[in-house]
């Protein structure tokens, strides 16, 4: 009998633990299946994008001009020096009008062969062109300086080409970067608008996502979902974009 007594106290241990385990186990998977659950509810959201514009002067200017002369095959000797003569007019009239000489590249004279229709004259005709780029910070007196400079070489007799000056913004990536903040700002505002009128509130950001910049003519409306950089005027208006994604509650 005290045998048996034995055995049983021996028992109880083993079974008060087993108990114990299985309860535990239970109550655990009960925990991570509500969980589970949970995570799998479907989370409401709010999506919005928030944009933010600035005005800003143009600090660089960029014009571009070429001569060139017409030779045929036996002449581009004589092209050539006539190319240099014209050179040392241009640069003159560049110079005359203020164009100082680290603001000007000159490139290499190129020559492109004409095409010429069968039966034609069998001399070969070709183009002598030399580029000229200016780069400048006189942004508000260029398009006068460039107006002076095409007209005194045409009067020379060159064939002179002046390109549109074109107007550039070098800070637009620190200007980007301010923009940013403030398009976020006007994201949450308008979130919130949104929110509010659905008797919902906003939480944490769920995802962000920031779109090109975009440098505008003033007053434009000519965005593209590449990116665009208007270089026509002095005064140009920066835009980002960024889209958020709230948690609503």
């Amino acid at each position: 009998m005290r045998k048996n007594e034995g055995n049983i106290e021996k028992v109880q241990p083993i079974v008060v633990a087993s108990f114990v385990l299985g309860v535990t186990f239970v109550v655990g998977m009960s925990v991570f299946g509500y969980f589970f659950y949970i995570s799998k509810l479907p989370q409401k959201t709010l999506s919005v994008t928030g944009s933010a514009r600035e005005l800003v002067v143009s600090d660089i200017a960029r014009w571009s001009s070429s001569y060139s002369v017409k030779v045929s095959e036996p002449k581009l000797n004589q092209g050539f020096r006539l190319m240099k003569e014209y050179e040392k007019r241009v640069l003159e009239a560049f110079k005359k009008y203020g164009i100082a000489d680290e603001e000007i590249s000159l490139s290499a004279i190129s020559v492109t062969e004409l095409y010429m229709e069968p039966g034609q004259a069998t001399e070969r005709q070709y183009v002598l062109t030399q580029h000229i780029d200016v780069q400048t910070s006189d942004v508000s007196g260029i398009a006068e300086k460039v107006k002076n400079i095409t007209q005194e070489i045409l009067d020379l007799g060159v064939a002179f080409q002046a390109n549109p000056v074109e107007y550039y913004y070098s800070k637009l990536a620190e200007k980007r970067v301010q923009l940013l903040s403030s398009a976020v700002r006007d994201a949450r505002r308008r979130a919130e608008e949104i929110a509010k009128s659905g008797g919902l509130r906003i939480g944490k950001v769920i995802s962000a996502k920031s779109g090109v910049v975009q440098v505008l003519a003033p007053n434009s409306v000519e965005i593209s979902d590449y990116g665009t950089y208007d270089t026509s005027t002095k005064e140009k208006e920066i835009m980002v974009t960024v889209n958020i994604t709230f948690e609503a509650k």
